[in-house]
């Protein structure tokens, strides 16, 4: 396997040079680069020769967050493959950025070891996950099992909030703005979802959704 070209962004320098000190300890990885911010990473990639392989990228940064530098890749450069590395474990960035493509994510008090194997696997293709999301991948694997029992009926309400669960990275309240309706009826109607889909949260409603072909 060829040496994996890193790139590295966050704004706490302290634990952005102690996680570059850490990736050169590796043998089969090196940083190319690292920044404090998105919008300092995308001016680096306008003028680097060697683009990295895989990115380790926080969420919340000054100026250009892990958000919006993820919707630029996504556009821009969608070979470089994303991995979060971040202390943001709440649903609603979890799936802003699966839906932007991420393949790993990762919180920050995760083991040498384990960034190690979750770089590579990511390198390969594979990805990367804390439990939340491994979950949900389970409950899109028991789904397949399932499918051909499943006669999920969802009525146009409910078919018009699936769509903005899945795809889209609307918060509930802007949701239920948009649609003229109440929080309180969101919650209604969305609880009427993961029951009929079998699952307890919007990440395995997306990948539930997706693999029985609702969206």
């Amino acid at each position: 396997m060829s040496l994996i070209r890193v790139a590295v962004v966050d704004d706490h320098v302290i634990f952005s040079q102690a996680l570059k000190t850490l990736i050169s300890s590796f043998d089969d990885m090196y940083v190319v680069f690292s920044a404090t911010n998105g919008l300092e990473f995308i001016d680096h990639l306008k003028i680097q020769k060697e683009l990295p392989d895989v990115l380790l990228l926080d969420v919340r940064m000054p100026i250009l967050d892990g958000k919006e530098t993820i919707k630029f890749l996504a556009r821009s450069y969608p070979d470089i493959k994303v991995i979060a590395l971040t202390m943001e474990d709440d649903e609603d960035t979890i799936v802003h950025m699966l839906q932007y493509g991420c393949k790993g994510y990762l919180l920050k008090d995760v083991d040498p070891p384990q960034l190690r194997e979750a770089i590579i696997q990511v390198y390969q293709g594979d990805y990367a996950y804390i439990e939340i999301v491994k979950d949900a991948i389970q409950a899109k694997k028991r789904s397949r099992f399932e499918k051909n029992k499943l006669e999920i009926h969802f009525t146009k309400r409910e078919e018009e909030l699936v769509q903005y669960i899945c795809g889209t990275d609307k918060s509930y309240n802007e949701i239920a703005e948009e649609l003229n309706l109440s929080p309180k009826t969101i919650d209604n109607i969305r609880a009427a979802i993961f029951n009929k889909l079998g699952v307890h949260s919007r990440v395995s409603a997306i990948f539930c959704a997706r693999e029985l072909g609702l969206v």
